[in-house]
């Protein structure tokens, strides 16, 4: 224990610079905007928008500042680091001090995004211990009702921090029939199969039952409050559009979506038949079956986004090393593995991230007075300065009057012009590709509500990248050009 005492003090420092970072990365920026409305009362999706399941915003209202964003995600790594630790010590038994090392730092430097407090961060610390439970289990090392529930409990708190989560725990569990199946069967035949299938599924129920049972209360939570079309639709329907961006339609099996599905497929297949021929292990039919489905949820979008793939570092790290210490007997797949490396090095190059010595180098110099705020501000993206004058400008035109907020409306793509000054959206869309990726009568609704509350002042991000003909009637109409900071012109009601 006194290993994994260092490995997670070195995790925590590596990421302490992460407290330092200024308000500038767009993702966190809509969060906290959200996290903000909702602690002033606003119901999510109905009141205010996003598109993904409600628990990451959960987590940052409960203190919509970076600060807590950034300490929040440390402890979520910290915790899938131990989880690391402990699987490795079942599977491989070889490397836990190395495999907890490497995992951690991957997901704590920029080089995958690691400093940013995305989904990603959260949801894999219910990934880690759902895949050590059901190690257990299946090794009948722990059959209690307990150990089951919490699987169920793990896969809805995964699922409701980011839908393709779900897909490593549709992996683990097929994997985990597998293994029982042959572990109590012996044997395969469609006889044997259906048996099994009917024996799993009384045995799993306590998984499935606490994974329905929460979904079914956060289904009617947003029920009674008038918002589950628009839970639905952001969770469901623009996630799905989402996704399928630059893939073509899904009705063409030329979709690769349609293609990596296939190609998922297959290679289960293979796995199982080397499975029951005895030519790979369990531990590596487990291993694998996971990285598989992990490696899907972090293709599904065609996207070079690079913090996509902190999805699958826990899976293929474990891996890795797995068949590293297997070398003579399973050469052929740590070949294969590199070569998937390889491919994805080639999807995701082009990725925005951080240089990670220079990111250190930053924090470094500014925490020793080398760099001013500006200067080491400046240095992840030369428009955050613009937003903190933004913000000290617009709180100097909209003082607060009987301890009323007065609301705002931004159209752009930058949610700190609402999280810095801490105002309130006009409108329930904080995004202007939210509103241009859904249905069109939005652009008339989202118009109505600026005539209703006549924000006083109206910010628009140039260049406008997505045109929205009925604001600059209004602003023509009703406002008058303020001024101008950075690239966000400010119009003011007359």
């Amino acid at each position: 224990m006194k290993k994994l005492f260092f490995v997670l003090l070195f995790i925590f420092l590596l990421r302490v610079p992460t407290f330092f970072e200024p308000y500038w990365y767009g993702d966190e920026g809509i969060y906290l905007a959200i996290g903000q409305a909702m602690q002033r009362g606003a119901v999510l999706y109905r009141d205010i928008w996003d598109n993904k399941p409600p628990l990451l915003y959960l987590i940052y209202s409960i203190s919509p500042t970076l600060l807590w964003a950034k300490v929040s995600a440390t402890l979520a790594v910290l915790a899938t680091v131990t989880g690391v630790w402990k699987l490795t010590e079942l599977v491989i038994d070889h490397w836990p001090l190395v495999i907890g090392f490497l995992s951690g730092t991957l997901l704590s430097v920029p080089l995958l995004e690691g400093t940013i407090a995305n989904a990603e961060l959260y949801f894999m610390t219910a990934t880690i211990w759902g895949a050590y439970l059901l190690w257990n289990i299946s090794q009948y090392r722990d059959l209690s009702l307990t150990s089951r529930a919490l699987v169920g409990i793990l896969m809805a708190t995964a699922f409701l921090l980011k839908v393709p989560a779900v897909l490593d725990f549709v992996g683990l569990l097929l994997a985990f029939m597998i293994i029982t199946h042959f572990e109590s069967v012996r044997g395969f035949s469609l006889k044997n199969v259906l048996r099994t299938i009917l024996d799993q599924s009384i045995f799993l129920l306590p998984v499935y039952l606490p994974f329905l049972l929460i979904l079914g209360f956060v289904f009617t939570y947003f029920f009674l409050v008038g918002a589950l079309p628009d839970f639905l639709t952001a969770v469901f329907g623009q996630n799905a559009a989402y996704v399928a961006i630059d893939s073509g339609p899904f009705s063409k099996l030329s979709n690769p979506l349609f293609v990596k599905a296939i190609l998922l497929v297959i290679s289960y297949g293979l796995l199982v038949i080397s499975y029951y021929k005895k030519i790979i292990s369990r531990e590596l039919l487990f291993l694998t079956m996971w990285f598989g489905a992990s490696l899907y949820g972090a293709l599904l979008s065609n996207r070079p986004y690079l913090h996509y793939l902190l999805q699958i570092v826990p899976p293929a790290v474990i891996l890795f090393f797995y068949l590293l210490k297997n070398i003579k007997k399973y050469w052929y797949l740590l070949s294969i593995l590199v070569f998937i490396f390889y491919i994805l090095y080639q999807m995701f190059r082009a990725g925005f991230a951080l240089p990670t010595i220079k990111y250190y180098e930053n924090w470094w110099q500014y925490i020793t007075r080398q760099k001013t705020w500006e200067s080491y501000t400046n240095w992840f993206d030369p428009r955050t300065v613009n937003n903190y004058q933004i913000s000290s400008y617009l709180r100097n035109q909209l003082p607060t009057t009987n301890y009323q907020l007065p609301t705002l409306f931004v159209w752009g793509d930058n949610a700190f012009l609402y999280v810095l000054p801490d105002l309130p959206p006009a409108t329930r869309f904080i995004q202007a590709h939210h509103l241009s990726t859904i249905d069109p009568v939005n652009y008339d609704l989202v118009a109505k509500q600026i005539l209703d509350k006549k924000p006083p002042l109206i910010l628009v991000v140039e260049p406008i990248r997505f045109p929205f003909v009925q604001l600059g009637d209004i602003v023509s109409e009703k406002y008058i050009f303020n001024k101008q900071i950075g690239d966000v012109k400010i119009y003011k009601l007359l």
